[in-house]
């Protein structure tokens, strides 16, 4: 549609986060408590944003630059010439694109797959605040996985970002909890693998005691050093889906391989909003039911995956709770008292470093 070659996709896309990140960073830098907290920030610039990056992920032109999109835009001409695809798995993802194949050209499945993406971040950021929806969306997009599941892993992106919309849901009445189940359904429908977030985040809502959720993480990382192999085999053993089996086992065809071995460099990363969250709950005595869901699911997720963090592939377990990374990041300093002094300054230099981390994995891939 742009007529944008593909290799000028992720240049353009890192220059738009980062333009875009600046423009959250001069509306919060002086703000103090109050005004980051309560003062709206506006609905036009996420929405604008939205629509953006909905067209241009969406008409993306196909290339293998864009990982398995290439294998899609085949299985989606298979289709289209009759080939009847297995439904045994994701069978909602196939039924889509089923249904697609045979009524329209696939840039037209490819551009309601990133809708699909991409709407529902927005509107978790409206349903988790109304008043900070604009710098939360920000956050999300400038995420280090975002794109990639923009245009690479699509199903499990989609997947996922309808979790992500579910988990807002969850703290509220019964009606919305009906809505957190449809979702969870459609997003499991979508990607089986997607049973464990949902189950994680079933868990932080019954578990009431904040202290087990970080003892669990930390007896993560002992059980990841001492007997990670043993859990992996445990794991892929048990049909949690076919490929997270593959990823545990490093036979998996549907991705590259990452570096293998204990990854600190990304523990690193997942630990910040653990630690976020110990000084929220412990240091500050700040702790809201919605954080308390956010925090569990995002720790419960991330722990599991901890455990198989030397697998070949885990960087696809890692997206399970990594999904949700962005929100749990910044929901505490945009809706709690989370910094004393000059909140907006410090909130500005966690997004600049949000950004520069997923600016070093784009050069160093």
């Amino acid at each position: 549609m742009f007529g944008i070659p593909a290799y000028y996709y992720s240049f353009i896309y890192l220059t738009f986060i980062a333009i875009m990140s600046l423009y959250v960073i001069i509306m919060v830098f002086n703000a103090d408590t109050d005004t980051i907290m309560n003062k709206r920030k506006g609905w036009v610039v996420p929405v604008l944003v939205c629509i953006f990056l909905m067209f241009f992920l969406g008409f993306r032109p196909v290339s293998g630059l864009f990982g398995d999109m290439k294998d899609y835009h085949i299985l989606y001409q298979n289709i289209a010439s009759g080939f009847i695809p297995p439904q045994e798995n994701d069978m909602l993802f196939r039924n889509m694109m089923t249904w697609f194949a045979h009524h329209y050209d696939s840039k037209y499945f490819f551009f309601t797959v990133a809708c699909l993406y991409i709407i529902p971040h927005l509107l978790a950021c409206f349903k988790l605040s109304r008043e900070n929806a604009s710098p939360i969306f920000i956050f999300m997009i400038s995420a280090m996985s975002f794109y990639g599941y923009a245009t690479n892993g699509i199903r499990s992106g989609v997947a996922a970002s309808l979790f992500v919309l579910a988990i807002t849901f969850l703290r509220g009445d019964y009606k919305n909890k009906i809505i957190y189940g449809l979702l969870c359904m459609a997003s499991y429908g979508f990607h089986n693998s997607m049973a464990l977030p949902i189950a994680a985040s079933i868990a932080a809502y019954f578990i009431k005691n904040p202290k087990l959720m970080f003892y669990f993480w930390g007896a993560s990382i002992v059980i990841s050093l001492y007997a990670g192999e043993m859990v992996s085999d445990i794991l892929s053993g048990l049909g949690l889906d076919a490929r997270l089996e593959g990823y545990l086992s490093g036979s998996s065809n549907y991705v590259s391989k990452l570096k293998e071995g204990f990854r600190w460099d990304f523990l690193l990363y997942s630990f910040i909003p653990v630690l976020m969250g110990w000084y929220a709950i412990f240091r500050l005595k700040i702790y809201t039911r919605t954080y308390a869901i956010l925090l569990g699911t995002y720790i419960y997720a991330n722990a599991f995956w901890i455990m198989v963090i030397r697998a070949p592939y885990s960087n696809r377990f890692a997206y399970l709770s990594w999904c949700i990374y962005p929100m749990v990041l910044a929901y505490p300093m945009f809706e709690l008292p989370f910094w004393k002094d000059r909140p907006g300054m410090k909130a500005s230099m966690v997004l600049a470093g949000h950004f520069l981390f997923t600016l070093i994995i784009f050069m160093k891939s």
